[in-house]
C-alpha cells in the first residue's frame, strides 16, 4: 500500500485526469478499514471490557485522560444581587421606642430614588435640611413621583438613635442620610442634590421669577403675602418657602412642593433647558450632587416628556400619615411621628403609578420645538470666535463618602456667613423664544 501512495507517476496522473485510479482506491479503502478497526478496539481498550494484556506506552508520549461528565440536568447560575443592609437599633437612652427596620420596598431595576434636599445655612456652613423631597423616577416611562417630607419627622438615624430628619446630614452626611431612608422606609438612594439659600434664589431669578397662588395669608413675614396671585423672585420665593407659622411644617412642606413643581414647569418651558449648561457651571461650586454636567445634559429629553401632563404625580406626608408628639424633655417642643403603615401604604402607591404607562401628548412636541428654536438661537447669536469666555476654575465642594474615593469635609459653625458673589453672571430675565404650542402654555 505505501508503495501506491508514493509511486511518481501517480501524482502525474492525479494532475492530468483529476481522478483517483482504481489502485489508489483500493489502497485509501484499505486505510479507512484499518484505522476505524485500530478506533475501536482504541475505545473497547478505554470504554469496554478490559484488555487481556498490558500494553505498553512508549517513552516520550503523553496520556490525556478525558473525564467523563455527569448526568447532571443543566441550571441557570443565579446572578449575584446587592445584599440589603440591616441595621441595629440602639434601644437604650431613647425618648421613644425604636421602630423595627422597614422591609425593602420592591423597586424594579428601572427606577431610581433621588434625594432633593435644601439647606437653611450658607455654603460652607452646615445646618438642618428643612426641605427633604424623594424623587422616584421610571426613565423608560417617563413617569415619577415626588414625595415630600417634614424635616421634623422623627425617625430612627442608624447609629445616632431618635432624631429628626432633617439633622441627618448634619450628623453623618449622606450616608446617614441614606442610611435612614432605608431603615425608616424601605428605600435606596440613588442620586443626591443639595442646595443653599443662595443657589435656590438664584435658579429663581435666572428662571424670570415666578407666579405663586397663596394660599394660605403670610402676615408678618415675607413683606406681607395676602391670599392670591403674586410675582416673587428669588428672595420672596425662599421666604415663602422657608417661613414656619408656628409648629405648621406640613403647610410649609406643601408651600415647598408647589414651589419646586412651578420651578421644574419653568424650565421645561420656551427652550429654557438650553441655560442647563450655563447654569450648572454658574451653580458648582457651591452645589452638592453626584450629578455631573453629561448627566445633567443626558436627561434633557427624560426632562421635556415629565414637562408632559399627568407624568409626574405629587405626594406629602400629610397629617394623615403623622401624628404630633411632644418631646419628654420640658421644653414643648413638637415633633411628628410617622404612621408607619400609613407610610408604607404611600409609597407602596406611589411607586405603582411609576409602572403605568401614559400616551405622548402634543405638549411634548411643542416643548421639543421650542427647545431647538432655542439652541439655533443661541447658536446663531454666538459665531465662531465669539463664545464667552468659560466660567472662573473653582475647587467644588466634596460629594457623599458613599461614593467611591470621595470624602467630603464639613464644619459646623454657629452663624451664616455673608452672601458671596455670584461666579459668574447670567441675564435676569432670558429672551422669550417663539412658541409653537397651538395653545398657551401657562
Amino acid at each position: 500500500m505505501l508503495r501506491c501512495l508514493v509511486r511518481p507517476r501517480l501524482f502525474v496522473f492525479m494532475k492530468i485526469s483529476r481522478t483517483l485510479p482504481t489502485k489508489l482506491n483500493r489502497c485509501i479503502g484499505l486505510a479507512i478499514i484499518l484505522a476505524v478497526i485500530v478506533s475501536l478496539m482504541v475505545a473497547c481498550g478505554q470504554k469496554g471490557r478490559p484488555s487481556s494484556t498490558n500494553s505498553e506506552i512508549p517513552s516520550g508520549l503523553a496520556v490525556k485522560t478525558l473525564s467523563t461528565p455527569s448526568a447532571v440536568p443543566f441550571t441557570a447560575t443565579p446572578t449575584a444581587t446587592p445584599t440589603w443592609p440591616a441595621f441595629s437599633a440602639i434601644a437604650n437612652g431613647q425618648v421613644t421606642q425604636v421602630p423595627p427596620q422597614a422591609k425593602q420596598l420592591a423597586l424594579s431595576d428601572e427606577i431610581e430614588v433621588w434625594a432633593l434636599l435644601g439647606m437653611d445655612k450658607e455654603s460652607p456652613y452646615v445646618g438642618l435640611t428643612n426641605a427633604f423631597h424623594l424623587v422616584l423616577v421610571n426613565a423608560r416611562l417617563a413617569r415619577a413621583a415626588v414625595i415630600s417630607i417634614p424635616g421634623n419627622l422623627f425617625v430612627y438615624l442608624p447609629g445616632e438613635g431618635m432624631k429628626r430628619l432633617n439633622s441627618a446630614y448634619a450628623l453623618g452626611g449622606f450616608n446617614l442620610v441614606r442610611d435612614a431612608l432605608i431603615y425608616n422606609f424601605g428605600l435606596p438612594l440613588d442620586r443626591v442634590v443639595l442646595t443653599h439659600p443662595a443657589e435656590f434664589k438664584w435658579l429663581v431669578d435666572d428662571l424670570g421669577g415666578l407666579e405663586v397662588s397663596v394660599l394660605t395669608p403670610i402676615r408678618d413675614d415675607c413683606g406681607g403675602l395676602p391670599a392670591g396671585t403674586h410675582s416673587m423672585d428669588g428672595a420672596k420665593a425662599y421666604c415663602y418657602v422657608a417661613y414656619l407659622d408656628g409648629k405648621d411644617e406640613i403647610d410649609r412642606v406643601r408651600r415647598q412642593q408647589q414651589v419646586l413643581q412651578l420651578l421644574f414647569d419653568k424650565l421645561v418651558q420656551n427652550g429654557r433647558l438650553a441655560m442647563l449648561p450655563i447654569l450648572y457651571a454658574s451653580y458648582q461650586d457651591k452645589l452638592e450632587t453626584d450629578f455631573s454636567l453629561p448627566d445633567v445634559l443626558s436627561k434633557i429629553p427624560l426632562a421635556l416628556r415629565l414637562g408632559d401632563i399627568g407624568r409626574v404625580s405629587y405626594h406629602v406626608f400629610g397629617w394623615d400619615l403623622v401624628s404630633e408628639w411632644e418631646l419628654p424633655d420640658h421644653s414643648q417642643t413638637s415633633v411628628l411621628l410617622p404612621i408607619h403603615s400609613a407610610v408604607i401604604d404611600l409609597l407602596t402607591n406611589g411607586v405603582a403609578e411609576l409602572n403605568q404607562p401614559l400616551p405622548i401628548t402634543e405638549l411634548v412636541l411643542t416643548y421639543e420645538a421650542q427647545l431647538t428654536a432655542a439652541v439655533g438661537l443661541t447658536q446663531t447669536a454666538q459665531p465662531l470666535g465669539t463664545q464667552p469666555a468659560p466660567p472662573r476654575a473653582t475647587p467644588t465642594r466634596p460629594l457623599p463618602t458613599w461614593m467611591p474615593g470621595i470624602t467630603p469635609t464639613r464644619t459646623i459653625w454657629p452663624t451664616s456667613p455673608a452672601q458671596t458673589p455670584r461666579p459668574y453672571p447670567i441675564e435676569t430675565n432670558p429672551p422669550v423664544y417663539p412658541t409653537y404650542n397651538p395653545y398657551p402654555v401657562n
